[in-house]
């Protein structure tokens, strides 16, 4: 009922402003129809770094008989039939100055073969953003109708509203936080890395992006995640061209940074890198995701280390109670039996599993295969935390990327160094799709 009602206000409004429609043909004869090909509102979006921006209206000639020339008038309303049009259906549209676009509306004239008539508009970005500056609330709208025409008008696609937003384009790295990579003690001397840049619309501009080193970042990091990374040495990396990332249609938008083993003992460190700035006025730093830092374990080799025979006595869990299976499952080579964490105690994530290790370590790296059934069981993140008396633990690391996100799949970890020498590794689960987990296997190698 409300949309039949709408639709005779529609049908009303267009008669007030255009009553020369020939409007009794609209119902009575379909033959030729005529109407916006995009009607009602539209949005239109001026990126900051073009000074103009061309728009195509299409109007349509449609019906069963599409063979015949007409005409229809292209109108601009004025700011009274936009008052009426705004306090008919609700809306709070203001009409767009004229010196922020250039259009000629008028008498539009199809010939027989003419399916659609297609025409050009153009916008100004910089008067469009000083309008709006300010008045970002405003909804300013170019507002066009059709009218006056021996055929019928499609009262439903009658009105278009062009409505321009000026957007300015911002720069990120693609990811944010800690991006981890492990370098081992063995193999080549350096490796090369790459963050990649990017960018919030296709590009098909050339500027340079400004990148630094800002300490304090992975400062902050230490003191919100719990861990304790390192500073990577000066002399241990250079970052190409120093800093500057050449962005463009062509280039890749990857800034390159070489790590090297000089300086370098076994440990956590990271590089924490900062987007400060664009060779663009028009181009911005989008500040939400302007940081990360780039993760340098470096380990010794995988060969190195020994494999632990697990038994069950070592293992211990929390919550501690287990409503399927057992920790004996996790360690007896059979992929089809498991270990679930308790759902039934109504206990949130963190879940972990505990282990009690022969000796201390220094280094160590895990291998675990999924349930063979229930992706919702499957860990998205976790973490793995160290300890010397089984009390108090520390976070060595955080894995929330390359973890398997299916049943039945291995995961198997890089080598992860403690910092000291533990004797007790926490195996915890913070995010799965159901709020606790369940694994197949669980395998375990330290040095």
């Amino acid at each position: 009922m409300k949309k039949y009602i709408k639709y005779l206000f529609l049908c009303l409004f267009a008669f007030l402003i255009a009553c020369e429609d020939n409007r009794e043909q609209y119902w009575d004869d379909y033959s030729t129809i005529l109407y916006f090909r995009n009607s009602g509102e539209i949005e239109c979006p001026l990126y900051k770094p073009e000074e103009t921006t061309p728009y195509a209206i299409a109007i349509v000639k449609a019906g069963t008989n599409q063979e015949i020339s007409t005409s229809v008038d292209l109108s601009l309303m004025n700011e009274n039939m936009l008052a009426e049009y705004n306090n008919i259906y609700g809306t709070h549209y203001k009409v767009l100055p004229t010196n922020c676009y250039d259009f000629e509306t008028g008498r539009i004239n199809f010939n027989s073969t003419d399916m659609y008539k297609k025409l050009d508009m153009t916008f100004y970005t910089d008067p469009v953003n000083a309008l709006q500056t300010g008045n970002e609330e405003t909804e300013y709208v170019v507002p066009l109708f059709l009218s006056n025409s021996a055929d019928s008008i499609n009262a439903e696609k009658q009105y278009m509203f062009i409505k321009p937003t000026v957007v300015t384009p911002v720069v990120s790295f693609e990811k944010n936080g800690y991006i981890m990579n492990s370098f081992s003690e063995t193999g080549d001397a350096q490796m090369e890395l790459k963050l990649p840049l990017a960018f919030s619309i296709e590009n098909k501009w050339d500027f340079d992006c400004y990148t630094e080193v800002d300490e304090t970042l992975l400062e902050t990091y230490n003191q919100e995640m719990g861990v304790n990374y390192l500073m990577l040495p000066d002399v241990s990396y250079t970052i190409a061209n120093e800093g500057v990332v050449k962005m463009s249609p062509e280039d890749d938008n990857n800034l390159h940074v070489t790590v090297k083993r000089e300086g370098l003992s076994f440990g956590n460190y990271a590089l924490p890198l900062l987007l400060t700035r664009t060779s663009s006025e028009s181009i911005e730093i989008d500040l939400a995701k302007n940081s990360c830092l780039l993760g340098v374990s470096y380990v010794p080799d995988a060969s190195n280390l020994q494999q632990v025979q697990l038994t069950e006595s070592m293992i211990s869990y929390h919550p501690n109670s287990i409503c399927e299976g057992s920790v004996a499952d996790l360690i007896d080579g059979n992929p089809d039996n498991y270990y679930h964490s308790d759902y039934s105690v109504g206990v949130p994530l963190p879940h972990w599993l505990q282990f009690a290790l022969p000796k201390e370590c220094s280094a160590f790296r895990f291998e675990y295969i999924t349930r063979d059934k229930g992706a919702h069981v499957v860990p998205s993140t976790i973490s793995l935390h160290g300890s010397e008396d089984g009390n108090n633990f520390i976070k060595l690391m955080t894995i929330d990327t390359g973890l398997p996100s299916d049943v039945g799949q291995t995961y198997t970890s890089p080598v992860l160094v403690t910092g000291k020498s533990i004797k007790h590794i926490r195996f915890s689960v913070d995010n799965s799709p159901s709020g606790s987990f369940a694994l197949a296997e669980f395998r375990l190698w330290t040095l």
